[in-house]
C-alpha cells in the first residue's frame, strides 16, 4: 500500500479520520492524501451576479476556512514525518473521490459515516453507498458520532 486518500468533510470529524490514516500510513509507509470536496459554484456568470453579495462573501469565507483546515491537517502529518499532500476541489463528492483515486493511484480510501434515519435516506439518498459502488479499491468507513 503506497497511497491513502482521506476524504474529509467536517472539521470535528477530520482529525479522527486523519488519525486513522496516520496509523495506516505508519504500518505501510504510505503517503496520505487529504481531500476535501466543496460544493461547486453556480456554472453561469449570471447566477453569480444575481445573488446577494452576502451569499458570495459567505461562500468565500467558507472556502478559506476549508483551505486552512486542510493545510493544518497536512502540516500536522508532515510534522510527524509522514508524507502528506492536500487537495481542495470543487465538484460532486463521490465522482471527485473516484476520479482522484484513479489519478493518484490510491490504494485505500478512508471516509467517515454518520448514521441517518430511514426518511433521510429515502429522500436524500446514501452517498456512502454511492461511493462504495463506484470504487474498486478498499474503503475504510469510520463511524462518526
Amino acid at each position: 500500500m503506497e497511497n491513502i486518500l482521506v476524504a474529509i468533510n467536517f472539521e470535528k470529524n477530520a482529525e479522527r479520520l486523519v488519525e486513522k490514516a496516520y496509523e495506516m500510513a505508519l504500518a505501510f509507509e504510505a503517503k496520505i492524501w487529504i481531500l476535501h470536496v466543496s460544493e461547486p459554484d453556480p456554472d453561469d456568470y449570471i447566477s453569480l451576479e444575481a445573488g446577494p453579495q452576502f451569499l458570495h462573501d459567505k461562500r468565500v469565507a467558507k472556502r478559506q476556512q476549508e483551505a486552512v483546515l486542510v493545510k493544518k491537517l497536512t502540516d500536522g502529518l508532515r510534522s510527524r514525518n509522514v508524507r502528506a499532500e492536500s487537495l481542495l476541489i470543487e465538484g460532486p463528492t463521490a465522482k471527485t473521490i473516484v476520479k482522484k483515486t484513479a489519478e493518484l493511484n490510491i490504494d485505500l480510501v478512508i471516509a467517515g459515516h454518520q448514521k441517518r434515519n430511514f426518511f433521510y435516506q429515502l429522500f436524500v439518498g446514501n452517498k456512502d453507498q454511492d461511493l462504495l459502488d463506484e470504487l474498486s479499491i478498499p474503503v475504510l468507513v469510520v463511524p462518526m458520532k
